[in-house]
């Protein structure tokens, strides 16, 4: 009996997220914040801050299009923090209780807004601009760029040492169609310990269950039928298949996205399905 019970929990899939307790419920939960939480484990040493979002574009002021911050607490003990949300009281103590953060990453161009309150407010952590923009926008304060850690522009094979040896990263370069200009000019990362690879919007897995606003349904309809295609045909810029075939050699199977629901298994496959490489 002992031996089916254990057969049936390793044909189980891993969950998705570590059920909060109804009690440690501080948020009103949505359906971009589902466990109402500040923060919300997915996997060991690693986070997510859920959050409703709503653009600033005309016409979307009233979508709820989601985001995500994912901490992740690195081999010393402090944190490193991908795609920083707002801050509030809340969010403070909960970090607070994980660990100090050291490191801020702002990961693509389109992920900035809450940027230069956490430089503020965590003034000795290292804080990393997506390439590009620290020469920009010098007044919010980034230490350093990405673009320092990228060997040839796409990946790095020596991260800081700060990070332990826990994170590694691959700068995939898009560009605005049929021109030379970088979109979103995202660096992609993967939490070694956890085998969870962190996106910001080069995936996306926006649900389309009954409790999801009529307008996030259609932001999903027109990210997955009119965006997903013009990005897989037309915004691929210079190294994209490098950058590619260097992200699928990380060692994952866990997606933890900035824009919808996370992937616990087949991660890989799910990406490459994404991005076309294989037939849907």
């Amino acid at each position: 009996m002992l031996a089916l019970a254990s057969a049936a929990l390793a044909l189980t899939p891993p969950p998705v997220r570590r059920p909060a307790p109804a009690l440690l419920r501080d948020r009103q939960p949505t359906w971009s914040n589902p466990q109402g939480a500040t923060l919300t484990q997915i996997r060991e040493d690693v986070w997510l801050a859920e959050r409703p979002f709503y653009p600033t574009l005309p016409g979307l002021q009233g979508t709820d299009v989601g985001c995500k911050m994912c901490v992740v607490r690195l081999p010393d003990g402090t944190l490193w923090v991908h795609a920083p949300v707002a801050l509030d009281d809340a969010l403070r103590r909960a970090l607070a209780e994980l660990g100090e953060v050291r490191h801020i990453v702002t990961p693509n161009t389109e992920h900035q807004k809450w940027a230069a309150p956490w430089i503020l407010e965590f003034p000795d952590a290292a804080s990393y601009a997506p390439p590009g923009l620290r020469e920009k926008k010098p007044e919010v304060g980034w230490k350093r760029s990405l673009e320092e850690l990228c060997d040839l522009g796409v990946t790095s094979s020596a991260p800081p040492a700060e990070w332990g040896g826990a994170i590694q990263l691959c700068w995939l370069k898009d560009r605005v169609p049929l021109t030379s200009v970088p979109f979103f000019n995202e660096v992609v990362f993967a939490h070694v310990p956890s085998r969870t690879l962190i996106v910001t919007d080069l995936w996306w897995n926006y649900p389309s269950s009954d409790d999801v606003p009529t307008s996030s349904k259609i932001w999903k309809a027109a990210m997955d039928n009119i965006y997903r295609p013009v990005y897989n045909r037309l915004m691929r810029g210079p190294n994209w298949d490098e950058s590619y075939d260097t992200i699928m050699g990380f060692d994952f199977d866990y997606i933890a996205p900035c824009h919808g629901e996370p992937v616990a298994t087949d991660g890989k496959a799910v990406l490459a399905r994404h991005l076309a490489k294989i037939a849907s």
